[in-house]
């Protein structure tokens, strides 16, 4: 059981930079709270394990959590009454996102110690799972965030008040050290050893397959905004030209989860306790089925994914909850998250799936961005879901007429999009929701997404929030820089790309 040895060398040695510092603001270079034995590779196993947890579900990260309901995946249950500051208010304050931040600075600590250390052992391979990695954790952070310390970060005690850079500097640089990441990688030096690579097992080829893949999510990303095809065409062409294709495999993290404390994997170790029943105190009791993905999937004879996604009702039927009503079912009288979901305690916990990579490729193909077969990579990303899932074959499904469902029925660009952003907002679901919250914001898609009915939105008319506020100890530590970006409303204050 090799990866359980990753797992439980992180546990035992307690390795985790991210737990020592007070803040992101207090790192110095190297780290002096860090022990200095740490090496890169147990440190990375361990920083990536931190990421994985912080992607569909947290008990610490309540922002994570509320996206599943925002983008109409859960709902709260009707053993829960609504109120002002839940899920369905859409009410944020400066504390709502400050473990968070925190958090994933501690996180980027990680991967800036592992970077660093590496480059001085002249481990090549190390430097460019670091580099990936950090690209993961500053991307989300400049999605939810907007402008962010970038440059300034990790300075330590020469510069403790890291200025803020735009979204869209940071951005530009993710990308040009994501395709260093995959030169690295590329080397006939980048060697990984033992089992420090807890995601792809010290695959190079799949660790540039995955560089490339991250680096065409953030240029997809920018498609909306004004003036920005000649750069996404010219850094698609830079992907394009070293040859290492994208993702056709799921990029997921295992150090070894197991049936113990802290070792399970985090969706099912937020939906099943130990003794493999419901969690309590605001999770499984809370979190239930949304209504509308269940109607949705229904409507689209999607039955297969439905009953891997969300499990049957006390009454042997699939019913969910209504973002913010008030008459929601009870208890087991809506249905919880299905066995294609949790499957065991030990599944591996998603970064980037396939099913996500197929479909971005489709996207930049019908914009005339990346040649190839729109058809077949939208394809491919369904039977990519269904596979993940354990659904079986997705043929039929593919060939019914149906626009939603059917390439040949959807005619035109615009027809091209929602079927693929529709369809990858079902593949994202229970899997890497932050993904459907970015192509919602900045498409508008799905345009059906429900808006909470909840008496207790402030305004009344609020719709899903644009944005995170910045944290409470931005306001503490860094205060000047963080005052320096303005009086934000996270309803009118869109990111960079949402244009």
């Amino acid at each position: 059981m090799k990866k359980l040895s990753v797992l439980s060398l992180i546990i035992i040695a307690g390795v985790s930079l991210s737990g020592c510092g007070k803040s992101y603001l207090d790192i110095n270079s190297p780290n002096p709270n860090a022990a200095t034995s740490a090496t890169p590779e147990l440190v990375i196993s361990n920083a990536m394990t931190v990421t994985a947890s912080g992607q569909i579900c947290n008990p610490a990260l309540a922002p994570t959590n509320f996206v599943n309901g925002w983008m109409g995946y859960w709902a709260p249950s009707g053993s829960y009454a609504t109120n002002n500051q839940d899920v369905a208010s859409y009410y944020e304050t400066n504390a709502f996102a400050n473990v968070l931040w925190i958090s994933s600075y501690k996180n980027l600590e990680d991967y800036y110690y592992v970077e660093t250390s590496a480059k001085q052992q002249f481990k090549p391979f190390y430097v460019a799972m670091a580099k990936a990695m950090k690209c993961v954790v500053f991307s989300q952070l400049v999605d939810m965030f907007n402008n962010i310390p970038y440059h300034d970060a990790f300075q330590g005690t020469l510069l403790i008040q890291p200025k803020y850079d735009k979204g869209q500097t940071v951005y530009e640089d993710l990308s040009a050290q994501l395709d260093t990441a995959a030169t690295l990688m590329a080397s006939s030096a980048a060697v990984g050893t033992g089992n420090s690579d807890v995601m792809f097992g010290n695959n190079n080829s799949l660790w540039i397959k995955f560089a490339n893949t991250l680096r065409l999510r953030l240029l997809m990303r920018q498609t909306q905004m004004s003036g920005r095809d000649a750069y996404i065409q010219a850094e698609i062409a830079k992907i394009v030209a070293n040859g290492g294709g994208f993702l056709d495999v799921d990029a997921t993290v295992n150090p070894g989860y197991a049936n113990n404390e802290g070792q399970q994997n985090p969706l099912y170790g937020y939906f099943r306790t130990l003794k493999d029943l419901p969690t309590s105190g605001g999770q499984a009791d809370y979190w239930r089925a949304a209504q509308y993905a269940i109607t949705t999937l229904k409507s689209y004879n999607d039955t297969n994914r439905l009953s891997m996604i969300y499990a049957v009702n006390d009454k042997g039927t699939y019913a969910g909850s209504v973002l913010g009503s008030q008459f929601n079912p009870p208890g087991q009288g809506a249905s919880s998250l299905g066995t294609g979901l949790l499957t065991s305690v030990s599944q591996n916990a998603v970064i980037l799936s396939a099913a996500e990579s197929h479909f971005l490729q489709a996207e930049a193909m019908i914009r005339g961005d990346l040649t190839g077969n729109a058809q077949t990579e939208y394809e491919a990303g369904v039977q990519a879901s269904f596979d993940y899932l354990g659904a079986g074959d997705a043929t039929a499904y593919l060939a019914q007429p149906n626009p939603n469902t059917n390439w040949a029925n959807a005619s035109g660009f615009q027809a091209q999009l929602n079927l693929i952003i529709r369809q990858k907002w079902i593949a994202m679901n229970g899997v890497t929701p932050l993904e459907a919250y970015a192509d919602y914001r900045r498409l508008g898609l799905p345009s059906d997404i429900p808006i909470s009915i909840s008496p207790y939105k402030n305004p009344p008319d609020a719709n899903i929030p644009l944005r995170y506020l910045y944290p409470t100890s931005e306001y503490t530590t860094n205060t000047a820089n963080v005052n320096a970006e303005g009086n934000i409303d996270y309803h009118a204050n869109k990111v960079f790309w949402n244009q």
